[in-house]
This record gives C-alpha cells, structure tokens and sequence, in this order.
C-alpha cells in the first residue's frame, strides 16, 4: 500500500491533473479510458517529478484512442498504429515535435502539471481499457521509468479536489 507522499518509481500512461480534480471515479473512468468500477476501490495519484526528456516517452494521443491506437479498444482494430507510429507514417519531425512538448507544455507544478492515476484494484487485462472521452495521455517508457510523488489516496467515493503540489 502507497503512503502520501512516498516516492515511486514508474512507467506507463500519463495525463494532466486538472482533468481530474472534483471527478467522480465513475466519470475518471469514462475519462482515461478505463473499464466502469475498475476505480471503484479508489485509486492513488501519482505527480511526476523528473522531468521528461524526448527520449523518455512516447506519443499516445487521446485517451479515446485505447494504447494510443484509433479504434484500439476493438480486437483487431482497422489501424494498429498507434499515435507515435502514425506521426512518423506522417513524415512529421517527432523529435521536433517531442522538445516542443517538453519544452512548452510539459509542467511539475500547477493544474497542467504531469500526473498518473494507479486504481487500487490493481493491474488487470487489456480488455479492461474502453475508448475514453478524449484527455491527452503520453506514455513513459518502460526502460525509461521516473520518479513519482505520492500526491493523494483517494478512497471509494471519494473526490480528489487537493492543490497541484
């Protein structure tokens, strides 16, 4: 069990926290894309504190693209890139476009700052991350992982309306 303000260190999916704040699990869920109840038990907030170079993530979109991928919560969706796959195919300058991110976009304080939501049920299966309504979501790769703050616990039915730090 996470303790506030604990340190981990981690990998995976992030967001931004103000499109968290005073949202009730259910409506995280249909948020972040995951499976209805799968917050249901609470969930813990996660601020990032490293800061992120071009090298240590990857683009994901939005959250209503499951992985990163258009129709990715489908089976065999008709398009298996994912975003960072699909700006490369695009000819767009990625490491371009990931500086600019870092370098304008990328925040360790305040509403925009760099968060990660971890349910307390634990981790599950990959038909457990319906199409959300749509939140930018990067991922930090899994050679990569960084250090977090352990910013809220946020119990059943419980909201999470705390400050940004």
């Amino acid at each position: 069990m996470m303790q506030l303000g604990q340190i981990e260190t981690s990998a995976g999916y992030i967001s931004q926290a103000k499109y968290l704040r005073s949202q009730s699990s259910s409506e995280l869920e249909n948020r972040l894309g995951f499976k209805p109840g799968r917050l249901a038990k609470g969930w813990t907030l996660l601020f990032l504190l490293d800061k992120l170079t071009p090298h240590d993530f990857e683009f994901r979109g939005y959250t209503q693209m499951s992985g990163g991928v258009v129709q990715g919560h489908l089976r065999q969706p008709p398009d298996p890139r994912n975003s960072e796959q699909r700006l490369h195919d695009g000819s767009y300058d990625v490491q371009k476009l990931k500086e600019k991110l870092v370098r304008e976009t990328f925040v360790y304080s305040g509403p925009d700052r760099l968060c990660k939501v971890i349910p307390v049920a634990g981790v599950t299966g990959a038909n457990d991350y319906p199409q959300g309504t749509g939140i930018p979501q990067w991922e930090i790769l899994k050679t990569r992982p960084k250090r977090f703050k352990v910013a809220a616990l946020i119990s059943p039915n419980q909201l999470y309306t705390g400050n940004y730090t």
